[in-house]
């Protein structure tokens, strides 16, 4: 979007969509019946301009959209900048090794040592370096560039392995696959003869299902005509699939096992009106001083928090060196936190979709998992971030609005209580930072929300399309005793399936409490018998602190509840207790999928909802950096066979987040979002409430 449609404030009244523009000119004429809206509610809306104009005039210059910051690395931990992608890219050039079939599947930061980062100080020399993985019709090539000294540390072939899809691969597979005679003759058998709407996409698999797997770049897939509507979802050609060798450029197989009728329903909700329900009236937000945090060489300061971020290509925002501000102290929270991987395998037994279970932040980078934000997304007082991502061939690519940030007032008091009569109590603001994941038909709304009493509240909102398939029913059969015909979707029209599944997110979450070396303690309640007394039983807290990584390994047990706490008993409050933050789950979703399903084995870290791991910086993602391979599964359930200690050590939380999907009609021809969070809070962090002196006003 140019800057100057970025830079120009929208506001919604009736119905009618006002620029800055339109409401100056319109306060300039005499008739401000030419708004359209009747006269009356014209004069008190615009009354109420002219009061708040000063103040939002303030606010759109502080709050404009578009880069934060002047690019500039200040710290080890910032995302790579728009000249150290050129950097990188130069290099990998300059090797004798690279060929004009090379292509980028990924390029990200590789962070410099822990302990250096934390005793880095602004001065000191910032080292950067990053991690490439590179796709060479079908070699998988790992490359680490050393950007500071201008060299590569290290290219070498890795085995057993594929590197993630890329685009290039995606659109040259669609072309030989249309081309492709089989596939030619069963369009035509459909009635599809405009093959200019076609489009075909062999994707990889995530677990093994053809014995080519073994030694090829195999990618499975079927075929979809956009035809007549804005996007293809919900336009499969079901029943017709290709098995295709994506390094050699072959369709290996043609698979079709009879045409099905071809949903013809209205998706096109990109077309729907934008009408104003009854009673509908403006709600503006103002900040006449500008915003409350501030933004100083990338350092995010805000009611007492401190913390950085960077947009990472594979994962998306990635917080860092959170700490919070207690009196004179500024004390440490987490070293670093970010979403690790995302399962969202589907519910189908029919051939042409039992194998689609997906690995989308470690299969699919193709220019970042993250995409820009809309002007719906974010306030309109929100400042945004742009982003650079590599494209196929290592150039960067910037992207604008990858990110938002933005406080509110809550819904909620901080805190209140009645007593006798009198009233006390104080409102609360947040503090969020928010990011959009893309990965095919679904959009997740990722947000860190930063709370005035020392809480992060971490929310996914899911939205976007629901995948479906087509069917020969038009309509729901009679219902009967048993499981339908039907049982593995709903009928969202017509010949038109959206298929159950499941959403699993893996968090990474390096907490630090007050220092790096912590342990993880369970606070167990436990029923208590008592005699003699009016009561009979009670319950207790038992703590008990992890040995070892299988120890860490934790499940939901509404039967034996717990609190999950991450402790550091050298750092103990004014009255003993040792500081802490607790991970407190949501509302949980457990797999109920066997741990010996192939595509279950892949995303095995939705078997629990908790992991905790000794910190170790090449294990960053729950599934294994490559979840494209030929070799063993990888990630959590490897790592913590060797079962190493994770007593009052530098140890990482592994938060899962999850929730199956029966799909509702409701959720067709979009869905609406479905909010799902965890917290991350203080126990015993502070000495009292925290937000005890809070105004009375946000």
């Amino acid at each position: 979007m140019p800057d100057s449609k970025r830079k120009t404030r929208k506001f919604y009244h009736n119905g009618w969509r006002l620029s800055w523009f339109q409401i100056l000119i319109s306060m300039k004429k005499e008739n401000k019946a030419e708004l359209a809206i009747p006269s009356r509610q014209t004069r008190i809306f615009c009354t109420a301009l002219r009061l708040l104009l000063p103040g939002l005039m303030v606010l759109s210059t502080l709050a404009t959209p578009g880069f934060a910051e002047e690019e500039k690395t200040h710290h080890p931990l910032d995302a790579l900048t728009t000249q150290e992608y050129w950097t990188v890219h130069d290099i990998l050039r300059e090797s004798r090794n690279w060929t004009d079939k090379t292509l980028v599947a990924s390029l990200l930061l590789h962070e410099p040592p822990k302990d250096k980062v934390l005793t880095w100080k602004t001065g000191d020399s910032i080292p950067r370096e990053a991690d490439v993985i590179l796709e060479d019709q079908g070699k998988t090539i790992e490359v680490r560039v050393n950007i500071s000294e201008h060299k590569l540390e290290f290219w070498k072939d890795v085995s057993g392995v594929q590197a993630p899809i890329t685009q290039t691969e995606l659109d040259t597979m669609s072309d030989v696959v249309i081309r492709d005679p089989r596939v030619v003759a069963a369009l035509r058998s459909r009635g599809i003869t405009d093959f200019s709407s076609v489009r075909c996409e062999p994707i990889p698999l995530t677990f093994r299902v053809f014995p080519e797997q073994a030694d090829h770049r195999i990618g499975y897939g079927d075929c979809m005509d956009s035809h007549g509507v804005y996007h293809p979802w919900g336009r499969i050609v079901e029943g017709l699939y290709v098995v295709t060798d994506v390094a050699n450029q072959k369709v290996l197989s043609v698979i079709d096992r009879g045409a099905v009728p071809f949903p013809k329903g209205d998706i096109n909700f990109e077309e729907a009106a934008a009408t104003p329900r009854p009673g509908t009236q403006p709600l503006l937000v103002t900040q006449p001083l500008g915003s409350g945090y501030k933004i100083e060489n990338g350092e995010v300061v805000w009611q007492n928090w401190h913390f950085r971020f960077r947009l990472d290509p594979r994962v998306g925002a990635v917080v860092n060196l959170v700490r919070y501000q207690d009196g004179e102290k500024l004390r440490s929270v987490m070293y670093e936190g970010g979403l690790s991987e995302m399962y969202v395998p589907y519910m189908h037994p029919d051939p042409g979709w039992n194998w689609r279970a997906f690995l989308d932040a470690g299969e699919f980078l193709l220019g970042g998992l993250i995409k820009p934000l809309g002007a719906d997304d974010c306030p309109a007082h929100a400042q945004f971030f742009a982003g650079v991502v590599p494209s196929d061939r290592g150039t960067p690519v910037l992207e604008p609005q990858l990110a938002c940030l933005f406080e509110h007032a809550t819904d909620s008091p901080a805190w209140r209580h009645l007593e006798n009569g009198l009233i006390s109590a104080r409102p609360s603001r947040e503090l969020v930072l928010r990011t959009a994941a893309v990965a095919g038909n679904y959009d997740y709304l990722l947000d860190w929300i930063f709370q005035q009493d020392g809480t992060i509240r971490v929310a996914v909102g899911a939205t976007g399309i629901v995948e479906t398939m087509g069917v020969k029913e038009a309509s729901l059969p009679p219902m009967k005793e048993g499981a339908s015909g039907l049982a593995n979707g709903t009928l969202v029209a017509p010949n038109l399936l959206a298929v159950n599944h499941d959403h699993f997110f893996s968090y990474r979450l390096d907490l630090d409490v007050d220092g790096p070396n912590n342990s993880f303690m369970v606070d167990h309640l436990v029923p208590e018998q008592i005699s003699g007394q009016a009561r009979k039983n009670i319950w207790g807290v038992d703590s008990w602190i992890a040995k070892t990584e299988k120890d860490g390994i934790i499940d939901i047990d509404l039967h034996r509840p717990g609190m999950w706490l991450f402790v550091n008993p050298l750092h103990p409050g004014s009255l003993g207790y040792p500081s802490a933050y607790e991970v407190m789950p949501g509302q949980v979703t457990v797999s109920i999928t066997s741990p010996d399903d192939p595509a279950q084995a892949e995303g095995a870290f939705s078997e629990h909802q908790m992991w905790v791991t000794p910190y170790n910086p090449d294990e960053i993602y729950a599934a294994g950096t490559y979840v494209t391979r030929n070799k063993e599964i990888d990630g959590l359930p490897i790592w913590t066979q060797a079962n190493r200690p994770i007593e009052n050590t530098d140890i990482v939380g592994w938060y899962t987040l999850g929730f199956h999907h029966v799909v509702r009609l409701e959720d067709w021809p979009i869905m609406p979002t479905l909010w799902h969070e965890f917290l991350i809070r203080p126990v015993n962090f502070f000495d009292q409430n925290p937000v005890l002196t809070l105004p009375h006003q946000p």
